[in-house]
């Protein structure tokens, strides 16, 4: 009770004051009809903008969770085309053996921040080491090839951009088996160079950009982007070719991880060769 007294006497006449306030304005309402009808519009308007804030949050909600399923379906699907299975068919003897063995799978992600506009531009991500997550993994979306993991802590990663000066992308030209290495030449986004397509390759403007398949981080044939430029310099064996990315990297939000389920055997045959 004590307590409550030192409050009044504290605030008294703050609260005094808020209480004439609300008065007055229940006796203006109450007893004049051009303000009455004017609050009860005004407080409409308030409780309609309100209730429309609330169902546009809960429309949100609903669509992130549809987004989530839909990833999800998304990835049991790219599980199970050709491109992400190894196929352990053995011909021996006029006598065929089939069978499929899973190598990719995916593992869904929210992009938490993001650059474009630097030399080394990364992505940082809300899954982390406690997901099964490695360094070294690849990263896409269904648009097309978006990085590589670099660094795992327990529940976020961080992605090295393909609009990095160090990022190396295998890709080959689709139909024409020739393949090389996209670089970023840290000047727009939207494009990348491929690099070490020879000369007398038959390759024109519009020709598709896939993953090669060869660097064990992509499955082969993600589409990367479409040849928009190729030139030739006087003496040189190789072309500049200037490839259209379609992926827009300054507005992504959900990510595909990929795992190699056979990458340990990889490098395990590559420290063989290295011996």
């Amino acid at each position: 009770m004590r307590g409550l007294f030192q409050l009044f006497a504290r605030y008294g006449s703050f609260l005094l004051f808020v209480f004439l306030e609300l008065f007055s304005l229940f006796l203006v309402v109450r007893y004049n009809q051009s303000q009455r009808v004017i609050f009860f519009n005004s407080w409409g308007l308030l409780t309609a903008s309100a209730e429309q804030r609330i169902d546009n949050i809960g429309d949100y909600i609903g669509l992130k969770q549809e987004v989530l399923d839909l990833q999800a379906k998304n990835h049991k699907l790219m599980e199970e085309l050709d491109n992400a299975r190894y196929n352990n068919r053995l011909n021996r003897d006029s006598v065929q053996q089939d069978s499929f063995q899973q190598v990719y799978t995916f593992i869904g992600a929210n992009v938490i921040s993001n650059s474009v506009a630097v030399a080394n531009n990364y992505l940082r991500l809300d899954k982390g080491s406690s997901h099964g997550i490695k360094p070294h993994m690849g990263v896409i979306t269904d648009d097309g090839v978006v990085g590589i993991v670099r660094h795992v802590s327990s529940h976020f990663c961080s992605v090295m951009s393909i609009l990095h000066s160090q990022s190396r992308i295998k890709a080959s030209i689709k139909g024409s088996g020739y393949f090389g290495t996209l670089v970023w030449k840290n000047d727009n986004p939207i494009f990348m160079s491929l690099e070490a397509i020879p000369k007398h390759a038959s390759i024109k403007e519009g020709d598709v950009v896939i993953t090669s398949g060869y660097s064990q981080l992509f499955p082969q044939g993600i589409r990367i982007g479409e040849i928009k430029h190729i030139s030739l310099d006087p003496g040189e064996n190789f072309y500049n070719i200037q490839v259209q990315l379609d992926v827009d990297m300054g507005k992504l939000r959900y990510v595909s991880i990929v795992e190699n389920l056979m990458k340990l055997e990889h490098e395990e045959l590559d420290e063989a060769i290295n011996e």
